[in-house]
């Protein structure tokens, strides 16, 4: 057994809570697959959609003259947050770039397992990541964050659903959906990615699941690590254009993108009838700042509210924000593997659930978003069926006893444990 070897199974006796995230992560983050990938120039790709040059294209001058109107000097801030990365896991990145990579993912998953102080001699960088991590901000409340873990994890199908047709369809708008574009096997690989997208929900909202040493703060980490490797190899690669994108996976997006996994998610269970307090709102507001701050984002961008996370949307929506075709082909990706997500392998049955998912869509994000999707329109017994979703899904709200036991499991936290699980994705390096 190489030393490497013997690390890899050290880490895993010494934090076996942590066996699935981390089977997970070492598939989806394994710093030698992702020099293969980089290595061979049949995988990197130029991102499909050329800049849109137009007068109104994103980030064009006319688009931020228009947008300074509208927001003033806050729209330079977000203009500046376009091109920075993040400095600290960047500069460990960096080093790690000229000695070992795959070494060095082991001993910063020791690092985040038992502690930095578990490493003999560590080097500046990750003494530097650390003095953050391990500080935890004082606003952090765990009784608070507990209340949205239980609201989230008992609509654990619905959670899915509202991620599915009205987060993710934002999410992929761009610019910020070039780095999804470079490699093709986002699109070969949708069912996949979209169940370590659930996962990765799933361990931030269980409860405490982003304490210290829990698989939520774990992978937390290695997503933010994950980014960093990803936009120095995207640089590196020749394939990235600076000149006509700005930095991969920057500061300013991965804000936005923790806008859109949090109050996007609330908002697209509200339109399914799920109905929000005020303090759960609250409660998951508060779970993705400190999970925002876990990733590195500037306290700058961070909102501490429901009002200042929709200020970042809208001031994002007046620069960039638009559809495309790069946004078009990966929505059409997500929603076609949703049959294959669940396990439903039957053409019979999976056709109607795609129609019945491509209708909620359309309802969700309304007409003129849905149109620029190129979300096709559906029959009336779609139409019709999708209307009365929010009806069944306020009932089970308000009276679940109404229905089988096994029926609030599933559409609960028995979802999140059945779809949510790496296990049937992890393959030997």
């Amino acid at each position: 057994m190489t030393g490497e070897r013997a690390g890899e199974e050290q880490s895993k006796r010494d934090h076996p809570t942590g066996s699935i995230a981390r089977k997970a992560v070492t598939m989806i983050f394994n710093p030698s697959s992702f020099v293969k990938q980089h290595s061979q120039e049949t995988v990197l790709t130029p991102p499909s959609s050329p800049p849109d040059d137009s007068a109104f294209g994103p980030l064009s001058v006319r688009r931020i003259e228009a947008a300074r109107e509208r927001h003033g000097t806050t729209v330079d801030r977000y203009l500046a947050y376009l091109q920075a990365g993040d400095p600290l896991m960047d500069a460990l990145v960096e080093y790690h770039a000229a000695r070992s990579p795959e070494r060095d993912y082991l001993e910063l998953c020791q690092a985040i397992d038992r502690g930095i102080e578990s490493i003999e001699d560590p080097p500046p960088p990750l003494t530097r990541l650390f003095e953050e991590l391990d500080h935890v901000p004082f606003w952090v409340d765990w009784d608070r964050l507990r209340i949205a873990s239980r609201k989230i994890i008992r609509n654990g199908l619905l959670t899915s659903l509202s991620f599915a047709t009205y987060a993710l369809p934002h999410i992929y708008l761009a610019t910020a959906n070039k780095p999804l574009g470079i490699t093709r096997h986002l699109f070969d690989e949708a069912a996949q990615r979209y169940a370590r997208t659930s996962r990765f929900v799933t361990d931030v909202f269980m409860p405490d699941g982003l304490m210290r040493h829990a698989d939520g703060f774990r992978l937390v980490v290695l997503v933010r690590h994950a980014h960093a490797r990803m936009r120095r190899g995207l640089l590196a690669s020749g394939v990235w254009d600076p000149e006509h994108y700005e930095t991969p996976i920057n500061q300013a997006h991965v804000a936005v993108s923790a806008v859109f996994f949090s109050l996007f998610v609330v908002h697209g269970l509200q339109r399914l009838g799920v109905r929000f307090s005020a303090q759960e709102m609250e409660s998951v507001i508060l779970t993705w700042r400190y999970v925002s701050f876990i990733l590195g984002v500037d306290p700058e961008l961070i909102g501490t509210s429901e009002q200042d996370a929709e200020r970042l949307v809208a001031i994002s929506r007046s620069l960039e924000l638009d559809a495309d075709d790069l946004s078009r082909r990966l929505l059409r990706s997500t929603i076609e593997s949703g049959p294959r997500f669940l396990g439903i392998e039957q053409r019979r049955m999976a056709k109607p659930m795609i129609h019945f998912t491509w209708q909620l869509v359309r309802r969700m994000l309304g007409d003129t978003l849905a149109d620029a999707l190129d979300v096709p329109r559906q029959t009336l017994p779609y139409r019709l069926a999708v209307r009365g979703l929010p009806a069944v899904v306020t009932c089970l709200d308000r009276a679940p006893w109404l229905f089988p036991r096994a029926v609030r499991n599933f559409v609960g936290v028995e979802f999140w444990l059945m779809r949510g699980d790496y296990d049937e994705f992890i393959k030997p390096d």
